[in-house]
């Protein structure tokens, strides 16, 4: 048995122009405790990467072409501002959006305030964002994607178990993230396209 998806749902959801100004807001607002002040410093490095991403990222000829020939869907993503794979990953779903409009249809939902849906796509155990669902039009699951590309995620591992702290580990990640420029997560939704086409 799936994760009951409705329309309620998919109405609560932000567009990724709601997303991002629930971030803006957030960050102009005084944080409400101690651990959201310790996330602002991550959040308002992840808006200056959205920013940048925004504006550069490019959809490959190959994913847009699946994509075209793919059946209209949803893709309801679950993430919150101040995680680094989402800074690098939400920008390219929306690049995704915004160049196949009428086949993408783009939703953000806050992994904090959906625990239940993040228990229902666990990463190895963990409420790991971003995560991607791929909806029909009648809210059938037709996969999942995230929270980082393949390869990312297999390096993480072997850097984990080298002791890496979180601190070590976050420039690494990002000069992975900027050495692949978006191909490794292109070419794994490409094959998730093409699975449910």
């Amino acid at each position: 048995m799936g994760f009951p998806y409705n329309q309620e749902l998919i109405n609560s959801s932000l567009t990724y122009t709601a997303y991002r100004q629930n971030i803006s807001d957030e960050l102009a607002q005084p944080a409400k405790d101690e651990v959201a002040e310790k996330m602002r410093g991550y959040i308002k490095k992840n808006v200056v990467l959205m920013d940048e991403y925004d504006a550069t990222y490019k959809v490959s000829d190959n994913l847009k072409a699946a994509l075209e020939a793919a059946p209209a869907t949803t893709w309801l993503v679950l993430t919150e501002g101040w995680c680094g794979d989402a800074a690098f990953n939400v920008p390219m779903l929306a690049a995704i959006e915004r160049a196949v409009p009428e086949k993408v249809q783009l939703r953000i939902l806050l992994r904090d305030s959906n625990l239940e849906l993040i228990d229902a796509h666990l990463t190895d155990g963990g409420r790991s964002i971003p995560k991607l669902i791929i909806l029909s039009e009648d809210l059938q699951e037709l996969g999942t994607w995230g929270p980082q590309p393949a390869a990312l995620r297999s390096l993480m591992k072997v850097w984990k178990s080298e002791g890496l702290t979180l601190k070590e580990l976050i420039p690494k990640v990002g000069e992975w993230y900027n050495a692949d420029a978006t191909r490794s997560v292109q070419e794994e939704l490409l094959r998730l396209v093409r699975s449910y086409s």
